[in-house]
């Protein structure tokens, strides 16, 4: 919990007035009473524009709490995770959610692992994959605090790099099928990281789903097959749906997102749409610079907590595409992430309850996929070439030039393919 602190902190000397005050903050909801919304310095004004509050604020008529909810929406969402699942996931002392009890250490040897093991932690799993990437999956026997946990196994492996086993939450809500097309027909060979896709759905009758995750069972999900359907738009060929959550609320932990990439890898998938957020974590970066160093293209949607709050991964890495959203207008949505990392946006709103960062990434996957297509092996100059053509037809939609709500400008229908 963060620390409270005590009213005669604030106000030394009481008066009526301050009673009067401290009367109508305690009379607030907690989360409004602790949440407090930067300003936006005025020299971005001119790429927000103002919005009517029904479009803006997603049909409430409570502004103030539909503010609080756009951009707190990845620390609301923790929180929600932490009370349905409180046996499974745990939250770090960053605030990031993690699985209860398990860490990740990356280039640990046989020592530091009997080292951890006579600490009180029990070795899940250790392996090192086609990138000389080692990983080794710990569980806390002992049910230590995160900040114990960590610092406990630290101290039994030094030399090695510890992590929290995060887990990586959607970018966007669910939402009901809603193609973009972004050009003409076209043939695509590119991935999702997401939930389960639905093959049956609209949107999804000219592509071969090919399926990874879950020991082979199905589980269709709303969230993962509007990301396929907009990966898919207007073209025909292979999708390559990697399911991290199973159809759990607790799913998508760094491994799954690991074992997800490999497997892309394996499969050759030139592009690879990652409609996630979470925590900057070692293990995934190592795997992320391994795949990208190659020549894979990563795509991720940037995080849907306004343009004032903190990157979220795996976005935030340099090599991966970033990608924030658009309303119909297109106008930068005002809980679209904001920074020098953003590289790309587009439309990301499919309904009126269902937005984000989310829906906006696969359509610029699908615009570098329909470029990539006849690439056999991934490679670092083809990937480049693909990103220079681009950015060329990039739309500016904000302010002139690279800004940080849109980074080079907009994909969109008008913008047609970099083909």
């Amino acid at each position: 919990m963060r620390p409270v602190v005590a009213p005669e902190t604030l106000v030394p000397r009481w008066t009526p007035i301050s009673h009067a005050i401290l009367a109508c903050l305690l009379a607030l909801p907690a989360t409004q009473a602790q949440v407090r919304l930067p300003e936006l310095p005025s020299t971005q004004s001119p790429s927000l524009p103002g919005l009517p509050v029904d479009e803006t604020l997603r049909g409430t008529r409570d502004a103030a709490g539909s503010t609080l909810r756009v951009v707190d929406d990845y620390t609301r969402r923790v929180d929600a995770l932490l009370r349905s699942e409180r046996k499974r996931v745990d939250v770090t002392p960053a605030g990031d959610a993690m699985r209860r009890g398990e860490y990740l250490a990356l280039d640990a040897n046989d020592e530091m692992l009997a080292r951890a093991r006579a600490t009180g932690f029990e070795v899940v799993r250790h392996e090192a994959d086609a990138f000389g990437t080692s990983i080794a999956q710990l569980r806390d026997a002992r049910a230590r605090a995160p900040a114990r946990g960590m610092r406990a196994l630290r101290e039994a492996m030094p030399g090695a790099t510890i992590e929290y086993h995060h887990l990586y939450l959607a970018a966007a809500p669910s939402a009901a099928d809603n193609a973009v097309t972004t050009g003409g027909p076209s043939r695509i060979r590119a991935g999702l990281v997401d939930g389960g896709v639905d093959t049956k759905a609209a949107g999804l009758s000219n592509v071969t789903v090919h399926r990874h995750g879950c020991d082979g069972r199905v589980v269709p999900q709303r969230h993962g097959t509007q990301v396929a359907i907009r990966l898919a738009s207007g073209a025909s060929g292979d999708v390559f749906a990697a399911d991290v959550w199973c159809g759990m609320r607790a799913g998508g932990d760094t491994l799954g997102v690991i074992d997800a990439l490999r497997w892309m890898a394996k499969e050759r998938v030139p592009v690879i749409n990652l409609s996630l957020v979470g925590p900057d974590n070692a293990a995934l970066k190592r795997t992320v610079d391994a795949l990208t160093s190659r020549g894979f293209v990563l795509v991720a949607a940037a995080g849907n907590d306004g343009p004032a709050a903190p990157p979220r991964y795996p976005a935030a890495y340099p090599p991966v595409i970033a990608v924030g959203a658009l309303d119909a207008r297109q106008r930068p949505l005002p809980e679209s992430a904001s920074g020098a990392h953003l590289d790309f946006c587009a439309e990301g709103v499919v309904a009126r309850d269902a937005r984000g960062t989310s829906f906006a990434a696969p359509i610029v996957a699908n615009a570098i996929a329909r470029d990539l297509v006849d690439v056999a092996t991934p490679s670092p100059a083809r990937a480049a070439q693909a990103l220079r053509r681009l950015e060329g037809i990039a739309v500016d939609v904000a302010s002139p030039g690279r800004d940080a709500r849109c980074g080079a400008g907009a994909i969109t229908s008008a913008s047609g393919t970099s083909r």
